[in-house]
């Protein structure tokens, strides 16, 4: 009995031993594949801050050299960093003259042979050509009363056609109604019948062609009508560019004669802007002219054919009328066929007033139309003239001189290139002038700094005489959460060096203080690591904690910050290996 208890404790024992091993081996295992860290207590104390930052010297003022025309660099007379003095040669330009005047001259040359072929095309006398090249041809309102009282005449001679015909039929009709002629009339019905096809085809034809007419007259009349408008628009721009130009030359207050520069380049631009507007309203007015030129023929023949065609008919009539005539009461069929020839008559008159006065009509239209054309011509060659003789006058020769003394900073174009109007050639720093650096920092960093601050310069390898001083502190356009801090460099430095400047000594205590190394940050902003315990009956396991949190400042070493700490928290300061939030870690004096 005794021999099997004592198997039973040996085998016990023997058991605790393997499971003791075991363990032993288990947790160093474990511990010895976690990642190792090693971590720092969250303190509390002074931090002594600096802002940092970097940036290229450039000049606080400079003055760009450019010219008012399009030219090409024959040679460029000095280098950059060079010293200038004013007058100085700075470029030699090729002896040509402008790409702005040689535009001019074309256009020119194609106004001048587009108002010649207006005054040609509308066959007007010298005198009248004269009138209107002095600006007396007649008013907006007088053109439109002429062309109002054309087409009222128009309208009336068709009335009148209209009372004409009306009256022959109702003539007609007594005559057949007190007719009792039992003579045959079968040619002159024949005639009337194919007097009355022949009618019908022509009015058909008319119509046709009133169908094509029509649309290409209302066309033309809205296309005169907007050349009329735009040309007075133009007229009004050009007045009120004149009184503002006048202005401008009058004024000699310098400040208020930017203003009236001002007012006359808007004014310029309202009246390049009329002009285009006018140009383009001239295009259609031509084109709707050409257009109306082609159907206008056609539909005068028509109606021609039409006013044919219808006194044809009344002719056959009036011959089937006699002949029907022929035995009835002699005195009321005389006196009916008087009454007939004095309606026809009166009917023939008014067709021949209504031709008329619808020839009338196109040469009112046709002399206005010229009118304006030869006006919007020679007011567009006028106009390039002054254009052509005012880039003449400001031609600016072959050479280049500084207006400034000063040092060169930049060259942007070489010999051979062509320069725009108003392009940056050269860059010059005027004498006496301030370089400056400037950076982006935080609005937190921005309080930190103080104009008048000095600034110490951190790369200064060569030992120059170099000092920055802090001028001027501003909002940073590309961002608005920033500030722009300004130094004034002086010394040795040219435009183009860059220097990282410290600017700042302000200590002050704060109650959470991490190192530096940290902080870690990812899309969701900044945190720390931190180090949380938890027992376990094989001993304490070490688990790796996320925490939020907003860096107040820094040093080179520490950073000041606030989250959710009480204080005396270890943080994570490295790791051998990359870990996640809530991973085991294993501590590096273990």
């Amino acid at each position: 009995m005794t021999d099997r208890k004592d198997k039973i404790k040996n085998i016990t024992i023997i058991f605790l031993l393997v499971m003791l091993i075991l363990t032993f081996f288990s947790n160093t295992i474990m511990n010895y594949s976690l990642v190792e860290v090693s971590t720092q207590q969250v303190t509390s104390g002074q931090i002594t801050s600096k802002v940092r930052g970097s940036g290229s010297v450039e000049a606080s003022e400079s003055y760009s050299v450019t010219i008012e025309e399009t030219r090409k660099i024959a040679t460029v007379n000095v280098k950059k960093d060079a010293e200038v003095a004013t007058g100085d040669l700075l470029f030699t330009l090729e002896d040509t003259d402008s790409d702005e005047l040689d535009a001019a001259k074309k256009s020119l040359n194609e106004a001048q042979a587009a108002y010649e072929s207006a005054v040609l095309t509308a066959g007007i006398t010298v005198a009248e050509r004269q009138s209107i090249e002095a600006g007396k041809g007649s008013s907006l309102t007088q053109k439109q009363n002429e062309i109002a009282a054309a087409n009222q005449r128009v309208k009336d001679a068709q009335a009148a056609v209209d009372a004409a015909q009306a009256s022959v039929d109702k003539i007609k009709a007594q005559i057949d109604a007190v007719s009792n002629s039992t003579a045959d009339t079968t040619a002159e019905e024949k005639a009337v019948l194919d007097a009355e096809k022949k009618n019908s085809e022509a009015q058909d034809s008319l119509t046709s062609a009133e169908s094509a007419y029509t649309p290409v007259k209302s066309a033309y009349d809205a296309a005169l009508s907007g050349l009329q408008s735009a040309q007075s628009a133009y007229d009004e721009a050009v007045a009120e560019y004149n009184a503002a130009k006048k202005a401008y030359n009058d004024e000699t207050d310098a400040t208020k004669k930017a203003s009236k520069k001002d007012a006359m380049d808007a004014a310029e631009l309202a009246m390049n802007k009329a002009k285009r507007q006018l140009d383009t309203a001239q295009s259609t007015f031509n084109t709707c002219q050409a257009n109306l030129n082609k159907v206008q023929g056609s539909y005068d023949s028509a109606k021609s054919a039409a006013t044919d065609s219808k006194n044809a008919l009344s002719n056959a009539n009036y011959n089937l009328s006699v002949k029907k005539l022929t035995g009835t009461n002699t005195a009321e069929a005389n006196n009916l066929q008087a009454q007939l020839n004095t309606a026809t008559a009166a009917l023939t008159d008014a067709n021949t007033a209504l031709t008329s006065a619808t020839n009338d009509q196109k040469k009112v239209t046709d002399k206005i139309s010229g009118e304006v054309t030869i006006a919007s011509a020679y007011k567009t060659m006028t106009d390039l003239q002054e254009e052509v003789a005012k880039l003449q006058a400001k031609s600016i020769g072959t050479e280049i001189t500084s207006p400034i003394s000063g040092t060169v900073t930049d060259i942007a174009v070489t010999a051979g290139t062509t320069v725009n109007a108003n392009d940056v050639m050269m860059t010059i720093q005027p004498e006496n002038k301030a370089y400056v650096l400037q950076f982006s920092v935080t609005e937190n960093q921005a309080k930190k700094v103080r104009v008048g601050d000095t600034a110490e310069i951190l790369n200064n390898w060569y030992g120059n005489d170099v000092s920055a001083v802090v001028s001027a502190i501003r909002k940073d356009p590309q961002n608005r959460s920033n500030s722009i801090i300004i130094c004034e460099m002086k010394g040795d430095v040219s435009v183009g060096d860059s220097y990282t400047l410290s600017i700042g000594e302000q200590s002050s205590n704060y109650d959470t203080i991490v190192p530096t190394s940290a902080i870690r940050e990812d899309s969701n902003g900044k945190f720390i690591l931190i180090i949380e315990s938890k027992s376990t009956p094989l001993g304490n396991r070490y688990y790796a904690r996320r925490v939020d949190v907003d860096v107040i400042t820094s040093d080179d070493t520490k950073s000041a910050v606030t989250g959710a700490l009480e204080g005396y928290e270890y943080v994570i300061t490295t790791t051998t290996k990359p870990i996640k939030e809530n991973e085991q870690v294993r501590l590096a004096s273990e």
